[in-house]
C-alpha cells in the first residue's frame, strides 16, 4: 500500500473505515460479559436482557444489503458518514438507557448505524484502493474485525469493573463523530469521488463527462435511472428479519415450536415475494443478476458456510469450558481469544498473498479445507483434550479463517462492475452475519441433542466440520477472478 496511484486520499479513507468496522463488531460482542450485571440491575431474567444482543443482530442481519444499495445510489461515502452519526447518537443513549425497552430500541438503531458501515466500507476501499492491493487492504480491514471481536469482552469487562456498563458505550461516540467527519473529507464529492483517480494525461483524455461515469462504472443514462426499491428494501429485511429471529429463538428454545416455524414460513414467502419484485424493478435493491457470476455466487457460499464453521462452536464452547473444565469467566476469555489473534495476525498475509499471485481460488479453498480439519480434530479429542489442545485447535481454526477470508472477499468484491459494489459489500457483511447466526444455530441444537458438554462440543465440531468441506467444494467450483485493472 505503498503505492502513488489511486485515490488521494486512500489511505484517510482506509483509516475511518478501519475504525468503524472495529467499532461495529467490538459492540457485537462487547455487550455480552454485561449481560448479567444489566439482568440484575434492571431486574429481569434472560430472556428479557438477551435482545439486547440480539435486537443489535438482528438490526445487521437485516438491513445489509439494504444499506448497500443505499451507498449505490446516494454514494458510498455519505452512507457510510451517516451510519458513524447514527451509531454515535445510537450509543448515546443506549449509555442513557433507563429500561431495558429503551436501551433494546437503542440498540436496535445502533445496528442500523452498523449496517450502513459494514455495507458501505468494504466498498469504499474497493472503489479507492487499486485492484492489485484489493487482498491487503480488505485483509488488513479484516484484522479490524478480529481485534474487535477479541477485544470485546475483556475491554467489556475491564470497563464494567472499574467503572459502570453504561461507559462501555460511550467512547463509541467521540470516536464514530471523528470517523464520520474524516470520511467526508476523504470523499467530499459523494458518489464520483468514490472511484480511484486516474493519472492527469488519462483524466484529460478521457474528458470530465467519462471521468465521472467511470467513477461509478455507470453512463449517464443508468445514473438517471437510479431510485430507490422501497418495496424491494421492506420486503428483504422482513425477510431477512424473520429468517435471523427463527434461527436465533430456535437455537436457544428447539425449532419445531410454532414461533419458530411460523418465522421461517413466513421468511419463505417474504423471499418468494421478494425475488418476484426484483425481478420486475428497473432497479432493484439486489441485482439477482449479479448471482450469476460464479465468482460472486461461489464466494457469497463458500463465505456463509464458513461462517457456519466458526458459528458452530463459537455459541457452545464457553458453555464446555465452563462445564467441563470449571473455567472462570476471565479465562474463558484467554482460551477464546486464541481464535480472533491468529485470524488477526493471517488475515492480511493471505490478502498480501491474494494480490501477489493472484490466486484468490486457492487461497480460499485451502482456507477453507483448513478449517474442516480444525473442528474435525477438535471433534475428535473434545472429550479427553487438556485446555492447551482446546486452545491449540481453536488458533488452527483461525489462521484457517483468516487464510480463506481476505482472497474470499477479494473475489467477491473484484466480481461486481463498481456502481454494485455497495451491493457487494451488503452481501459479504450479510453473508458473515447470516453464517455466524446459523452456525450458532446449528451448534446449539447439536450441543442439546446430547447429554454431555464435551459430546455436545464434539457434535457440533462435527457438524462444523461438514460445513467447512462444503465451503471448499463452494471455493473451488466458483472458478477463477477475470484479470481486472
Amino acid at each position: 500500500m505503498t503505492h502513488d496511484d489511486g485515490h488521494p486520499h486512500r489511505h484517510v479513507a482506509f483509516a475511518a473505515v478501519a475504525v468503524g468496522t472495529f467499532m461495529s463488531t467490538l459492540d457485537a460482542s462487547i455487550v455480552n460479559v454485561a449481560l448479567p450485571t444489566l439482568a440484575e440491575e434492571f431486574g429481569v431474567g434472560l430472556g428479557a436482557v438477551e435482545w439486547v444482543v440480539l435486537g443489535y443482530l438482528l438490526a445487521l442481519a437485516g438491513l445489509m444489503l439494504n444499506a448497500g444499495r443505499a451507498a449505490d445510489v446516494l454514494g458510498r461515502g455519505r452512507v457510510y458518514a451517516v451510519g458513524l452519526g447514527i451509531f454515535a447518537l445510537a450509543s448515546a443513549s443506549c449509555a442513557a438507557a433507563g429500561t431495558i425497552p429503551f436501551l433494546v430500541g437503542a440498540r436496535v438503531v445502533q445496528g442500523v448505524g452498523g449496517a450502513m458501515m459494514n455495507a458501505a466500507g468494504p466498498a469504499i476501499l474497493t472503489a479507492v484502493f487499486p485492484a492489485r492491493q484489493r487482498g491487503r487492504v480488505l485483509g488488513t480491514v479484516g484484522l479490524a474485525v478480529s481485534a474487535g471481536l477479541a477485544a470485546g469482552p475483556a475491554i467489556g469487562g475491564l470497563i464494567i469493573d472499574a467503572l459502570n456498563w453504561r461507559w462501555i458505550f460511550l467512547p463509541n461516540v467521540p470516536l464514530a463523530v471523528v470517523g464520520a467527519l474524516v470520511i467526508l473529507r476523504a470523499l467530499p464529492g459523494g458518489r464520483q469521488s468514490d472511484a480511484p483517480a486516474k493519472p492527469k494525461a488519462e483524466r484529460t483524455q478521457a474528458g470530465a463527462s467519462l471521468a465521472r461515469s467511470a467513477g461509478e462504472g455507470q453512463s449517464s443514462s443508468h445514473a438517471r435511472r437510479e431510485r430507490y426499491d422501497v418495496p424491494g428494501a421492506v420486503l428483504l429485511a422482513l425477510c431477512l428479519g424473520s429468517l435471523t429471529l427463527g434461527l436465533s429463538i430456535g437455537g436457544r428454545g428447539g425449532f419445531a415450536s410454532p414461533a419458530v416455524l411460523g418465522l421461517f414460513g413466513a421468511a419463505v414467502v417474504l423471499g418468494a415475494v421478494f425475488v418476484a419484485v426484483e425481478l420486475r424493478h428497473p432497479a432493484p435493491v439486489v441485482d439477482l443478476a449479479l448471482f450469476r457470476s460464479r465468482v460472486f455466487s461461489g464466494s457469497a457460499a463458500a463465505g456463509l458456510l464458513v461462517f457456519v464453521t466458526v458459528g458452530a462452536v463459537n455459541l457452545v464452547m464457553p458453555f464446555f469450558l465452563s462445564e467441563a473444565h470449571g473455567l472462570s469467566t476471565g479465562q474463558m476469555g484467554l482460551v477464546l481469544t486464541a481464535m480472533p489473534l491468529a485470524l488477526a495476525i493471517v488475515s492480511p498475509l493471505s490478502g498480501w498473498a491474494a494480490d501477489r499471485t493472484g490466486s484468490t481460488r486457492a487461497i480460499a479453498t485451502t482456507g477453507a479445507v483448513l478449517a474442516a480439519l480444525a473442528l474435525l480434530v477438535l471433534s475428535r479429542i473434545a472429550e479427553t483434550a487438556s485446555l492447551a489442545g482446546i486452545a491449540a485447535c481453536l488458533a488452527c481454526m483461525g489462521l484457517a479463517v483468516g487464510t480463506f477470508q481476505s482472497p474470499n472477499n477479494s473475489a467477491l468484491m473484484g466480481a461486481v462492475p463498481r456502481h454494485h459494489l455497495g451491493t457487494a459489500g451488503g452481501v459479504m457483511a450479510t453473508v458473515r452475519v447470516s453464517g455466524l447466526l446459523v452456525g450458532n444455530a446449528v451448534g446449539a441444537a447439536s450441543f442439546a441433542a446430547v447429554g454431555t458438554s464435551e459430546r455436545g462440543l464434539a457434535v457440533a465440531a462435527f457438524v462444523g466440520a461438514g460445513a467447512g468441506l462444503l465451503a471448499a467444494l463452494a471455493s473451488l467450483a466458483r472458478g477463477k477472478l477475470p484479470a481486472r485493472a
